[in-house]
């Protein structure tokens, strides 16, 4: 007779009483020196994916395509920002004194915006090329000393 451990879940769970499969054995993995030489050299290396040595090429069009339509719309807004706030507003910068329309200067304020995001952005990815290229040669020489 058949141990009811093994084929019913006898546990208090929602699942008490429902039949389980039986587990499986587990196989025995093939001794590395029953392969073939030629079969052993195309296999992996443990713990390596073999599709990260291929080179990866992103799309990257469907994303610029969807930053540009993005930033038509928005210049569209800012167009409209700009014409609907032309008044004169009276500035002064390090001594200087000048009028501009209202909405021409926020448009600069803007720029000067993004182009501080810019900078600040542009030193991150720099940051992240090196250390990206420097765990690539960290990778090849690993590759190079695994068997």
């Amino acid at each position: 007779m058949e141990n009811s451990s093994d084929s019913f879940d006898a546990g208090q769970g929602p699942d008490a009483g429902v039949p389980r499969p039986p587990a499986e054995p587990p196989r025995p993995a093939p001794a590395e020196s029953a392969l073939p030489a030629a079969q052993r050299a195309a296999q992996p290396a443990v713990g390596t994916d073999p599709r990260l040595d291929e080179h990866q090429k992103q799309g990257v069009t469907g994303g610029t395509w969807i930053a540009l339509i993005l930033g038509a719309l928005i210049l569209v807004m800012l167009l409209i920002f700009i014409l609907q706030n032309n008044v004169p507003a009276d500035f002064a910068y390090l001594g200087w004194t000048f009028t501009l329309p209202l909405g021409v200067a926020m448009l600069f304020a803007a720029i000067a915006g993004v182009l501080v995001m810019a900078l600040f952005g542009s030193v991150r990815l720099i940051k992240q090329g090196h250390r990206v290229r420097r765990l690539e040669k960290e990778r090849e020489t690993l590759k190079r000393t695994l068997p």
